[in-house]
This record gives structure tokens, sequence and C-alpha cells, in this order.
């Protein structure tokens, strides 16, 4: 028996197995999420805020350095709530009862004169409801802006705007209850505050399902604005 035959691992030669692939190293110790790779960062310019060390990443625990949360605005989210103010500006200037040219304008002045009198007479009257609206409708206005602007997360303007949209369902709904659930007697601009209540829901729930993205933190971390 020659010194080769003699260095010939066991099951050497024709129909054995070819031996295993070589283990990727590299690979196994790379960052990643419920063991799926993160997205790579792509562009160099990406607004990216690094993972704090220790942070549970989808009940995963991030090493130092190694991933980051791409800061990104809620844009769907962002222009549902702006839609919302729209149908609340339309709600003012429409009328709520049908027939009359009483508009939601002059409905909340009349609240703000009521509420001088004291909560009881603005809740006597009814008035509270194109109150509620109008306000609501601002509200979401503001947190519809506040989507817009990059972060890792929106989901505490969601939970805010979830809020006053619900407000402003209740308002509508405490309208029809007033008039005898007959929907005749109601005005277009009650149609738009029920589509503030809508939207801001619809937005609300955009922000708040919307999980941060992680992705790979850069060689050099990025300053965040």
């Amino acid at each position: 028996m020659t010194e080769r035959q003699q260095q010939r691992p066991p099951g050497y030669g024709a129909g054995a197995a070819p031996p295993p692939p070589p283990v990727d190293v590299a690979a196994e110790a790379a960052p990643s999420v419920l063991g799926f790779a993160p997205d790579p960062a792509e562009d160099d310019d990406e607004d990216v805020e690094p993972v704090p060390d220790g942070t549970t990443v989808a009940g995963v625990a991030a090493g130092p350095g190694r991933l980051a949360y791409v800061r990104r605005p809620d844009v769907v989210g962002g222009v549902l709530l702006l839609l919302a103010g729209v149908a609340d500006g339309a709600s003012v200037w429409l009328p709520w009862e049908r027939g009359e040219e009483t508009t939601g304008l002059h409905l909340v002045v009349r609240a703000v004169d009521a509420a001088r009198e004291g909560v009881d007479e603005l809740g006597r009257t009814g008035l509270w409801q194109p109150a509620a609206v109008a306000l609501g409708g601002a509200v979401l206005v503001v947190l519809g802006l506040l989507l817009l602007r990059p972060a890792r997360g929106h989901r505490v303007s969601g939970v805010l705007a979830l809020g006053v949209a619900l407000a402003v369902a209740a308002a509508v709904v405490a309208r029809l209850v007033d008039a005898g659930w007959d929907v005749h007697r109601l005005g277009p601009g009650v149609w738009c505050a029920a589509a503030v209540a809508g939207l801001g829901v619809l937005g609300a729930l955009k922000a708040m399902l919307t999980a941060p993205r992680v992705t790979t933190a850069p060689a050099e971390r990025l300053p965040v604005g």
C-alpha cells in the first residue's frame, strides 16, 4: 500500500458521497432578525438610527453596532389624516340640517357662546357635536403633518389620532340620535363629519400597525437629524 492510498479518507472512491460544502462562518455571524437577514442599507445617504445595545428587535437582541432603524415618513397615514382635515373644513362650511342654511361654522360659534354659560348648556343644546368635529379635524391635521416627518415609528401619533377619530365618530353618532336616526334630516355637513371619523380611523390604524424597519448599520454611522 502506497503512501497516497494510506492518506485517503474512509469511503473515498467511486459512488462515495461528495464532501460537505465549507461552512461560511462570516454569514452565520452576520446580524439577523428571526433567522432572516435584515434589509441592507442600499443608500449611503439613508437616514438611519443605530439600535441601542441590548434592544430586542422582533424577539432578537441586537448586537452592538450591527442593526439600525430606518427613519422614514408614513406617507399613507399622513395623507389620510390630511384628507380628514379637508373633510373637516367642508363640514364647517356646509349646512348640518337639510333645508336650512345653518352651517357648521355657525354652530361652532354658538357652541363657544354656550360654553361660556357652562358645560351643561353645551351638552343640553347638542352644540358640542359640531365643536368636537371641528376641533378633532384640526388635531388630525397636526398629527398628519407629524406622520410625514421621518421617524423610526409613528405608533404614538397613531394612538392619539385613533382617540381623536373615535371622539369625532361619537359626535356624529350623537347627532344621528338627536335626529331620531332619520338620515333625511341631516345635511351634507354631517356626512363630511362622518368622513372625518372614517379617514381618521384609517390613518391612525396605518400608523399604528406599521412596524419599524430594521436594516444593517452602515460602516459609518450617519448623524440623526
